[in-house]
């Protein structure tokens, strides 16, 4: 059972960590950076309530990180599993940092934030239909794979590799409807809430920078100074 977040960080904070991680992908990131990196989310998800998550980063990071001390000569897992174990590993904290955003951001706190960096408004309703968009995608698909289940078409490595079109169209067909139907709900919903009125508005959660705000953004720009001075010095 999750547990109620016990840090809640301002959406600009999170979109900031979203944009150094992406970059530090074009970087030559040291494996004891992502490390310390990854264990900076594992806590950030810890004190979001969702301990199992963190758990389950931490040893996924692990086994990825054991790989990639495998040699290179070691034949099948040299040759294929140890190239994409480190493609996994490099798009990995991206992926995290944007998982950490949709998991703990409401939607009004993350409006309000884009707001304060007078974003343009259309821009702002475009990303508040997104955040609402994935969650809802991802309910989805689970009750797309329960009814799979129940009709004996079980979503799993097996049917896929046996059956690859056929499993392909069960899922793809309804989730592609879904999608489109999930838009238009969205969309529509926005406008009925007067999203995109015109004149100020008065937000029920206004975001705002705390000390623990101001502790990860320096952080994670001291983590790249480190990072770029370590490469100038080695050039």
């Amino acid at each position: 059972m999750e547990q109620q977040a016990k840090l809640i960080l301002d959406p600009r904070t999170k979109l900031f960590l979203v944009l150094c991680m992406g970059l530090s992908i074009a970087l030559s990131v040291p494996m004891y950076v992502e490390a310390v990196n990854i264990a900076l989310f594992a806590c950030l998800f810890f004190l979001n309530g969702q301990a199992k998550t963190a758990v389950k980063l931490l040893l996924f990071f692990g086994v990825l990180a054991a790989l990639s001390y495998m040699p290179q000569d070691a034949g099948f897992l040299g040759g294929i599993v140890l190239p994409a174990a480190f493609m996994v590993r490099r798009f990995m904290l991206p992926i995290v940092a944007g998982k950490y955003l949709i998991d703990s951001t409401p939607v009004g706190l993350l409006i309000n934030a884009l707001e304060k960096l007078k974003l343009p408004y259309s821009l702002v309703i475009t990303v508040a239909v997104m955040f609402r968009f994935f969650p809802t995608l991802k309910e989805e698909f689970a009750h797309i794979k329960n009814a799979m289940k129940m009709r004996g078409i079980g979503l799993n490595a097996a049917n896929v590799i046996r059956k690859p079109l056929l499993t392909l169209e069960y899922v793809m067909v309804p989730l592609l409807s879904s999608s489109s139907r999930i838009g238009d709900e969205l969309a529509a919903a926005g406008h009925t809430r007067g999203i995109d009125a015109p004149g100020k508005k008065i937000r029920y959660k206004t975001a705002r920078f705390t000390l623990a705000d101001v502790f990860v953004s320096l952080y994670i720009a001291a983590g790249f100074c480190a990072v770029i001075g370590s490469r100038l010095n080695a050039w």
